[in-house]
């Protein structure tokens, strides 16, 4: 059965969003590997719970989470592409945009909480 949400036999049409971040970094070379790692990471299927899991994350102290500490929560692909712009994601995202990545790779958030308790 299709749904025909026009009226008049129109195909539904697809929809994407085009987001881009930008870091304060003075390097050039580092600025294109981390659109093109976010755009890998844009890329990755979501659904509304990696959505809804962003506020809760978001609440941590998310600045206290490197790289090294998720490694093994993630794909080895993930890690790679990630730890070409470890330094950025270590030191220079916004807990938002942290955040927004670490529900992206389907961290839990109980995982989260005991990385940075374990850091205190």
């Amino acid at each position: 059965m299709k749904l025909d949400i026009f009226g008049d036999g129109r195909k539904t049409p697809k929809i994407s969003i085009n987001v881009k971040i930008k870091v304060k970094t003075a390097n050039p070379g580092e600025t294109i590997r981390w659109n093109k790692v976010f755009g890998y990471i844009m890329k990755k299927p979501r659904t509304k719970l990696e959505f809804l899991v962003v506020e809760p994350i978001r609440n941590l102290h998310l600045d206290k989470i490197e790289l090294e500490d998720i490694k093994e929560y993630i794909t080895e692909e993930d890690y790679n592409q990630l730890s070409k712009v470890a330094k950025i994601f270590n030191r220079k995202l916004t807990a938002d945009v942290k955040a927004f990545i670490l529900s992206i790779l389907r961290i839990p958030y109980q995982t989260l909480n005991t990385i940075i308790t374990n850091k205190e």
